[in-house]
């Protein structure tokens, strides 16, 4: 009986030890799992060539896989893992699965948030850059090794469950997503231990009201813009020298921004401007079309935002937009072309299983501006730069209006987007799927990022001190093309 007693004592400690600092996640039972797995497959037939990445059949594989573990309860993430899987399969960036609205949030009330952000590099090395507070991982540092798993490992870990097309895409998802992965991989983020190269410490999250200041006060003014619906921003740097800064084309206030661009311009004209610095660092899309107002200022001739879209009509499709706007004829709907192309009518009439393919609507033909700028154009990308961004950046090299300077797009110049939602009824999880496959100008492979005329990497050292080397080598290169003048 003692020995009994003291055995069920050591399980319950190993049992302690085991699970400390995880947290409780929400069951799930078999039934609600396979009715969502199923909503899934349904919702796949929405993307336009789901099988690029992945033969039919060995998707079909991975699906058995995926059903074969659902046998039992699991929780939410083991769950959200199974799910993501099967999109991740597909390899493109705009099709993804979200935790259920509010998750994350929730759990950092509850439990605190992880008081860090980590670069991760295209090398595979995890750095910190910077911190909200706590103080055991220097600024810098490289970090080795998580409970002890290998940052290899890690990533690894993690690989499967993210969309993405570029692996530099890819780790700029690791870096962003960093405190859910912790999650993902371990059910929780206090009291992790972190190997460094010099010491190994442990992290305490921190409280989420103390994180919320900290992030308020350390928010860049890029997100301020943001929040404001505004994301765009002028500076004129030094004489001669000025830069916009689009942070999203996502544009709200299509009315605000063209007036945003009329000033703009009108001010690059008074004050004598000769280069203009366009910053697209960062920007994750929006619609190609908002790209077609700036460039008529920089560029006098011809040419394409996109050179091709193929939309697939489908049942998921044609259920999101009868869905959204119940009770519309849409026999007699007309499509809305001021910004953003979806042919809504041929969604919900047309043949399913066909596709839409548009080139006209992306056709920009020369507009003399009144402010037209006739200087030089640089543009600033990065690994950030995605989507509408890329899309910017590949038409603005096509068309010869200027220099690229940075890093290769995380975006590529073949795409797909255009992305439906769809939440699972019984677990929550939100699907985000593709229904289009764009082509931008001057593409050619299929997974081909943007590359920059000049590349310029920052160091760490650089992201840590907030050091701008990108737009310091681009201001040099300015000063050396105005000396030759």
């Amino acid at each position: 009986m003692t020995r009994r007693i003291l055995l069920s004592g050591i399980l319950l400690i190993l049992f302690h030890f085991s699970s400390f600092g995880q947290i409780e996640l929400k069951i799930l039972n078999p039934k609600q799992m396979k009715k969502d797995l199923k909503v899934l497959i349904e919702t796949l037939e929405a993307h336009p060539d789901p099988y690029t990445k992945i033969s039919e059949a060995d998707f079909q594989k991975v699906v058995k896989e995926v059903e074969g573990k659902i046998v039992g309860d699991l929780d939410i993430i083991e769950n959200y893992k199974n799910i993501s899987k099967l999109v991740a399969l597909i390899g493109d960036g705009h099709s993804s699965v979200l935790m259920p609205r509010y998750w994350l949030d929730k759990v950092r009330k509850e439990h605190g948030v992880f008081p860090y952000e980590v670069f991760l590099s295209n090398e595979g090395k995890l750095f910190v850059v910077k911190s909200y507070g706590d103080e055991q991982m220097p600024l810098g540092a490289q970090i080795l090794a998580i409970n002890g798993k290998s940052v290899d490992s890690f990533i690894e870990m993690v690989t499967p469950y993210l969309s993405y097309e570029t692996d530099a895409f890819r780790n700029d998802l690791i870096s962003e997503s960093f405190e859910f992965l912790l999650y993902v991989v371990f059910k929780q983020v206090d009291q992790l231990n972190f190997k460094l190269e010099t010491s190994e410490v442990q992290v305490a999250s921190m409280p989420y009201e103390k994180w919320k200041v900290q992030k308020k006060d350390l928010r860049e003014e890029r997100e301020k813009k943001i929040s404001l619906g505004k994301p765009y921003d002028f500076n004129i740097l030094e004489p001669g020298i000025a830069k916009i800064d689009v942070f999203s084309f996502g544009i709200t206030d299509y009315d605000n921004y063209r007036l945003f661009l009329l000033k703009t311009f009108k001010k690059v004209k008074k004050e004598n401007i000769h280069s203009l610095i366009i910053d697209i660092r960062g920007n994750y899309g929006g619609w190609p079309k908002v790209a077609s107002e700036l460039f008529h200022y920089i560029h006098d001739g011809y040419f394409k935002t996109m050179a091709k879209s193929r939309m697939k009509i489908s049942y998921p499709y044609r259920s999101y937009y009868s869905d959204m706007y119940p009770g519309i004829e849409f026999h007699n709907f007309t499509s809305q072309k001021r910004r953003h192309f979806v042919d809504v009518k041929k969604v919900v009439t047309g043949e399913i299983d066909t596709y839409v393919e548009e080139s006209a609507f992306f056709n920009e033909p020369p507009i003399v501006e009144e402010y037209e700028f006739s200087g030089d154009c640089y543009v600033l990308i990065d690994r950030k730069s995605y989507s509408a961004s890329s899309s910017f950046a590949s038409t603005f090299q096509c068309y010869n209006m200027g220099v690229l300077i940075g890093e290769p797009t995380g975006g590529t110049k073949v795409f797909r987007a255009n992305p439906m939602f769809k939440s699972l009824p019984k677990t929550g999880l939100g699907i985000v799927m593709s229904t289009t496959k764009f082509f931008t100008a001057c593409y050619n492979e299929d997974n081909e990022p943007v590359q920059p005329n000049l590349e310029v990497l920052p160091s760490i050292s650089d992201r840590v001190d907030g050091v701008d080397v990108q737009l310091n080598t681009t201001l040099k290169l300015i000063k050396e093309v105005q000396e030759k003048k």
